[in-house]
């Protein structure tokens, strides 16, 4: 695994990593500058994506941004825990291989990751959802308190 390691990890291809990161970054904010939905939130101190300003561009985000990752991890762990089983079964009682200590900690500290990262975005994206449904009706019944808390 080492070679595998360095080759991946390299100067080279980390530093094509970090520049990839800023790029994809930089292609996901630009459109907030076409569409008009960067605006200054007094209640959160921070300049933020405005929901209300396109109800199309708001699902397309909500959609690329948080629901098409939470799919795609989802389904790579349930294939991953479908995999476990279906090994763990097919071996032999006494030969049950055990994990390592240190795989599991680590597939547990991915996991737990994963679900702050979706317990954390998910009330600012189904806030995102509901008004986009209809801005003037549903944006003014969402309580402050809740925006303000799902941005924190």
């Amino acid at each position: 695994h080492s070679f595998v390691y360095e080759k991946l990890f390299s100067l080279w291809n980390t530093i094509l990593y970090v520049c990839l990161i800023w790029t994809l970054t930089v292609v996901a904010t630009v459109p907030n500058f076409f569409v008009g939905s960067l605006e200054y939130d007094p209640r959160i101190y921070s300049c933020t994506f405005v929901q209300t300003v396109s109800s199309s561009y708001t699902i397309t985000v909500v959609v690329i941004h948080f629901i098409l990752p939470i799919t795609v991890v989802t389904f790579c762990y349930l294939r991953i825990w479908i995999l476990v089983i279906q090994v763990r079964r097919k071996v032999k009682s006494e030969f049950k291989p055990r994990m390592k200590q240190s795989d599991f900690r680590n597939f547990l500290t991915m996991f737990v990751v994963f679900v702050i990262f979706a317990f954390c975005w998910a009330p600012l994206n189904f806030i995102g959802l509901a008004v986009s449904i209809n801005p003037t009706e549903v944006a003014p019944k969402i309580p402050e308190w809740l925006f303000v808390v799902s941005y924190f």
